[in-house]
């Protein structure tokens, strides 16, 4: 089972959402949030702070896990956390990024479960 991660970047009710460039062959230029697999021998939690700061250029620090679950042949896992820095995309991976409301992010075409992530996150009141 390969292990994968991603950081729900909050900031004043809206989610930094990145858009993902053709590189992959799952949910090409579809929305999410930055992640990915990890590399051999690191954490959920090691793999998530790797993986923000080289798709968004931002410094992650988890909080919590929001959310767990099994997509194909990926254990993964979604964090809530603080960050800072400045967001720089990474061209090969990403297309566009942008902050999005509940409303405009079920507008998008989301990857993975991220549909589920904007809904719980609504629920909760934090976005």
């Amino acid at each position: 089972m390969i292990l994968a991660a991603s950081g729900i970047i909050l900031q004043n009710k809206k989610i930094l959402l990145l858009q993902r460039s053709n590189y992959t062959e799952n949910y090409p230029e579809f929305w999410g949030c930055p992640g990915g697999r990890a590399e051999k021998g690191e954490t959920a939690e090691q793999n998530v702070i790797r993986e923000v700061k080289e798709e968004c250029n931002l410094d992650f620090t988890p909080t919590s896990v929001f959310k767990t679950g099994i997509w194909n042949d990926r254990n993964y896992y979604r964090f809530l956390g603080n960050w800072s820095g400045n967001i720089q995309i990474q061209n090969l991976e990403v297309l566009d990024y942008n902050w999005f409301s509940y409303y405009e992010a079920l507008k998008l075409n989301l990857s993975f479960d991220y549909e589920e992530i904007v809904q719980l996150l609504h629920e909760r009141n934090l976005l």
